[in-house]
């Protein structure tokens, strides 16, 4: 009973290679069917240059003898002056015309190029063609100037009708006109002879075509019995790597290269409440997909690599996962398929997440700590050169802070320091960021500001925070204000504990002004309340 599945595989596969084999000799065929019509086109679109370039010859030719035809009839008869600037323009244009066409047969004829190798007639026509047409500016320019010249001899008065010949001048005629004939004959050669060259490069063509689709066919032959041998191997193997990978514990997928979920193992049932889908890109899985596949892909190019990632379970939260990706070569340099051996580390994220609130996030405010603070500033301050930008460091001190914790109570007082840290957040989000980083203090670090009018502004904008009444304890009343101290970075240190003592100064000075005001610290503020404690 288990070897029926296995018969059954290998006739689809059978029937496969036999569908491939009917398509590629039938795309063989229509490719040779293909060849011939391009040639064929190839060949009319070639004779159709020739005849065109025939054709400018032939006009040349007739312009020409309407030259030589304005030229005798000017040089032997006695003609009215109206009548033989008539003859002389129409001897002029007509040579001109002639000229043109004889540039633009030449030109033609030199950008010619055999469409195969090997066609030595042809090509030994197409060179004596070239030599001819390139052998007529001589003859031709002689001819143009000397009628030319009889004819402006004719217009002045003195003209000595002895001084022209009409032999001569046909003479000179003549000397154009042959190489035109020859020019003439050697392209209907040259046609012809491309014709036949022609069919025979198409009866080779034809030849070695049917050959290789007849090796074709026998390769196919030799590949499907092949792989009929190779597919009860693999079937053996598939057999028992099904068998590992459904009783392991850990999580594996196998993907294409282009992230094609090829196999899915079933441990991802009871981790995720489904099981992705076979052929869907393993992106429609992974939290920030695009970046996370990339990421995947570039890492383990060479060698596996063990990343984190997020996949999302059947009820919407995200499952941590740390995975071992290991690339599975194809033929090529870039890897065939991928492997992901996964193991769940949720908790350990979780945990993880927790320590760092703990370590960089103030317990009673969930703002930034000092030392997020410290870390903050420490970054901002390291960064290269052509990078760096100006920061203000301001500190700020709740004015009658300890007036509310007399009054009111510590639990209120902590209520204030939370209203106070959400609103404070909010009122520099996008200019910089703002740290708890003790008692009533706190910490505005600004480095996205562009010009002093701007600094001044957020500045103003914290003072009216500070500068008025909270609703707290259930109703109660409190009203406060701020002492706001502030240095700039690098002009009052270079270092976080010389702006923190210059900004410490500069606020020291605005309590000592009673409050509700913001000082930049400055040499003055540094001899006034050096020595002076806070």
């Amino acid at each position: 009973m288990a070897g029926f599945p296995e018969i059954k595989n290998t006739r689809r596969l059978i029937l496969l290679f036999t569908a491939i084999s009917v398509l590629l000799v039938g795309i063989s065929i229509a490719s040779l069917l293909y060849l011939n019509h391009t040639m064929n086109k190839l060949s009319d679109s070639l004779y159709s240059d020739v005849y065109q370039n025939s054709q400018l010859i032939l006009n040349a030719d007739r312009d020409l003898y309407q030259a030589s035809l304005a030229f005798h009839t000017a040089m032997n008869g006695n003609l009215a002056r109206g009548e033989y600037s008539q003859l002389s323009q129409d001897f002029q244009e007509n040579n001109a015309q002639a000229e043109q066409r004889l540039r633009m047969a030449r030109d033609n004829i030199n950008s010619v190029k055999n469409p195969f190798s090997g066609m030595k007639q042809s090509e030994l026509l197409l060179t004596e063609l070239r030599e001819v047409l390139d052998g007529m500016d001589a003859p031709f320019q002689i001819w143009k100037d000397t009628g030319t010249n009889l004819m402006a001899q004719l217009a002045r008065s003195g003209w000595n009708p002895e001084s022209y010949s009409a032999l001569d001048a046909n003479i000179l005629l003549q000397n154009v006109r042959d190489p035109l004939d020859k020019s003439e004959q050697l392209i209907d050669g040259y046609a012809r002879q491309v014709t036949q060259e022609f069919r025979n490069q198409k009866s080779s063509l034809f030849a070695l075509y049917s050959l290789f689709l007849f090796l074709l066919v026998l390769v196919i032959i030799y590949l499907c019995r092949k792989l009929i041998d190779l597919q009860n191997e693999m079937l053996e193997e598939k057999s028992l790597y099904q068998l590992i990978g459904e009783t392991m514990s850990d999580f594996i997928i196998l993907t294409d290269s282009d992230g094609q979920i090829m196999y899915v193992s079933p441990s991802h049932s009871s981790l995720l409440g489904y099981l992705p889908g076979r052929g869907t890109p393993l992106s429609n899985y992974i939290r920030e997909a695009e970046f996370t596949w990339a990421k995947l892909k570039s890492v383990v190019q060479s060698t596996p690599r063990i990343s984190e990632l997020r996949m999302r379970a059947a009820d919407g939260h995200w499952v941590w996962l740390e995975t071992k990706v290991t690339p599975i070569k194809g033929g090529g340099a870039v890897p065939a398929q991928f492997m992901l051996v996964s193991r769940e580390i949720t908790e350990r994220k979780q945990y993880e997440e927790r320590l760092h609130k703990l370590a960089f996030y103030d317990h009673l405010t969930a703002i930034p700590n000092r030392a997020h603070f410290k870390m903050y500033m420490e970054n901002l301050i390291s960064q290269p050169e052509e990078r760096k930008q100006e920061i203000a460091l301001a500190l700020l001190d709740c004015d009658r802070f300890k007036q509310l914790n007399d009054t009111l109570g510590h639990l209120a007082g902590d209520e204030f320091l939370q209203l106070l840290s959400r609103e404070l957040q909010q009122t520099v989000k996008g200019s910089g960021q703002a740290f708890r980083i003790g008692g009533d203090e706190f910490a505005v670090v600004l480095h996205r500001f562009t010009s002093p009018e701007m600094l001044d502004e957020i500045l103003d904008r914290l003072l009216q925070l500070f500068n008025k009444s909270w609703s707290i304890n259930k109703g109660s009343s409190f009203h406060t204000s701020a002492s706001i101290g502030v240095a700039l970075y690098p002009q009052h240190g270079s270092s976080i504990n010389e702006l923190l003592r210059a900004a410490d100064l500069a606020m020291y000075r605005s309590k000592k002004h009673g409050g509700n005001e913001a000082n930049l610290y400055s040499e003055l503020v540094d001899e006034e309340y050096k020595d002076q404690p806070k």
